[in-house]
């Protein structure tokens, strides 16, 4: 099986974010066959940019890259709201927006930025009564969705609105945060409808649209210059706050072990840091551990532990 890494892929509008697995699947069947493919937080399929693909036992490291802060490149066409709250749904409310001015616009995305309630489109993966609501959107029933809480941590418009009423939104936001749903309550408090024209992710946490590899080419590869595409699993000491172990230690780690956190040697900052979450590192491999207080002090219990080279890796 192909040792665990990272792949960041391109993918275009149109593509479903499994059909992405199953062709780098393929691609890596001949040389590596039996390896796991999964991706960290899909994308759908009317949108297009970043998919971050997890190469064998990466994907124990899903849920990590999905709570990664993402950043997107969106265009709102302001007056009309649609079924999907993108362009393809069906319009279901429109009113003229030409008298609205471009202050309305950045005074109204204010509302948006920092933590707040939203409500997911019908046509989202949230589960509803042990279903997918675009599953029970597109068999013409209506999901009942509450509204979560989502983080967003900035809402920039990049340029005018044009005479056909979009304009660019650069948004940086949380895991959970639909672009739709802003797009959609935008329009609602501005009173005109809105929805989104094209949407494009440009970054995930570390892994950056700029290092993608094109989803065409990345299918057609040669496994050697897809492998040489991928991104090892060390980069995450990029981005999370890092540390190091004695070999002991270490061990103790791989066994599932917690161990002091006093002994940790601190390797990186990271500029991403969840509430408690490091990683740890090691000659054997990787570990993803959460610190916790305990009898007095605070220990590091490992929670994914992973060997650098080979499938062998342990999920606690």
């Amino acid at each position: 099986m192909h040792p665990p890494a990272f792949l960041a892929i391109n993918k275009p509008v149109g593509i479903r974010s499994t059909q992405c697995v199953e062709e780098i699947r393929r691609a890596l069947r001949r040389e590596w066959p039996g390896t796991k493919v999964g991706h960290g937080g899909t994308l759908d399929s009317s949108a297009s940019g970043l998919l971050v693909m997890l190469i064998s036992s990466a994907t124990r490291l899903s849920d990590l890259v999905m709570s990664m802060p993402k950043a997107y490149r969106a265009t709102v066409r302001l007056g009309v709201e649609t079924s999907t709250c993108d362009f393809a749904g069906e319009a279901v409310f429109s009113a003229d927006w030409r008298s609205l001015r471009e202050a309305d616009i950045d005074r109204a995305l204010c509302s948006f930025m920092g933590w707040r309630n939203q409500r997911p489109p019908k046509a989202s993966a949230v589960h509803v009564a042990g279903r997918r609501a675009h599953e029970i959107f597109r068999g013409g029933g209506e999901p009942e969705i509450q509204p979560r809480p989502v983080f967003a941590e900035s809402l920039t418009r990049a340029d005018t609105i044009s005479e056909s009423g979009e304009f660019v939104l650069l948004v940086r936001c949380g895991k959970g945060t639909y672009v739709r749903g802003i797009a959609r309550d935008i329009g609602r408090l501005l009173g005109c409808g809105a929805h989104i024209a094209a949407l494009e992710r440009e970054s995930v946490g570390c892994f950056s649209i700029k290092d993608a590899v094109e989803f065409g080419r990345a299918a057609g590869t040669r496994q050697g210059g897809l492998s040489s595409a991928m991104t090892p699993l060390s980069a995450l000491s990029r981005f999370l706050p890092t540390y190091s172990f004695s070999e002991e230690d270490a061990r103790r780690l791989k066994n599932g072990l917690a161990v002091p956190f006093a002994r940790a040697s601190r390797k990186g900052f990271g500029k991403f840091a969840p509430v408690g979450v490091i990683a740890c590192v090691s000659g054997e491999g990787f570990s993803i551990g959460r610190l916790r207080e305990q009898g007095g002090e605070h220990l590091v219990f490992p929670e994914v532990n992973i060997s650098e080279s080979a499938e062998s890796g342990t999920e606690q």
